[in-house]
């Protein structure tokens, strides 16, 4: 999914009456990646989020081949923007699937 798509659906989103609790993610995720400057408390709160939230999620990024598992200490904010893009990624291929097959949460 290129960042052009995700940006379409994010607009998309932005704009409907009602989102789902998945949806709601998907713009928080989004949101902590557009600040400027970068904010890396908003960014560890979300990842955190998320990986409570999605825990498949998170089983499918940390087995990435190129995600190294860290202690937080060590994350770096290139870690943190990579890891809120790639559960962006997933989070809005995960709600693209569900309103294909009808399953919209």
């Amino acid at each position: 999914m290129t960042d052009q798509q995700i940006s379409a659906f994010i607009s998309l989103l932005r704009f409907a009456n009602q989102i789902t609790p998945l949806e709601k993610d998907i713009l928080d995720t989004w949101d902590a990646l557009q600040k400027k400057p970068f904010d890396a408390e908003t960014a560890q709160k979300q990842i955190i989020s998320n990986n409570i939230h999605y825990p498949e999620l998170l089983a499918a990024l940390s087995i990435m081949p190129n995600v190294i598992q860290k202690p937080f200490c060590e994350v770096t904010q290139e870690d943190m923007v990579f890891n809120l893009h790639c559960q962006l990624t997933g989070l809005v291929a995960e709600e693209m699937g569900a309103q294909i097959n009808g399953n919209h949460s």
